[in-house]
């Protein structure tokens, strides 16, 4: 529950391409054709959606002592 929360703390737009680059396996240019933008904004997305989890996380508690 705690992973689900992090994503909903994200940006609709960054949720939506790390949802489907990492959790369904798609590849970015197909993503990146899906929602109409370049595919270096699909790279950057899934970054900085990456980037924004961690950090919802370790609000959350998370740490890396695993």
């Amino acid at each position: 529950w705690q992973v689900e929360e992090a994503l909903r703390m994200l940006t609709e737009e960054h949720r939506v391409a790390l949802v489907e680059v990492h959790y369904r396996g798609r590849g970015y240019a197909d993503v990146a054709e899906q929602l109409g933008v370049p595919v270096g904004t699909v790279k950057s997305r899934v970054y900085y959606a990456l980037k924004g989890v961690r950090l919802a996380l370790e609000e959350l508690g998370w740490t890396d002592a695993f």
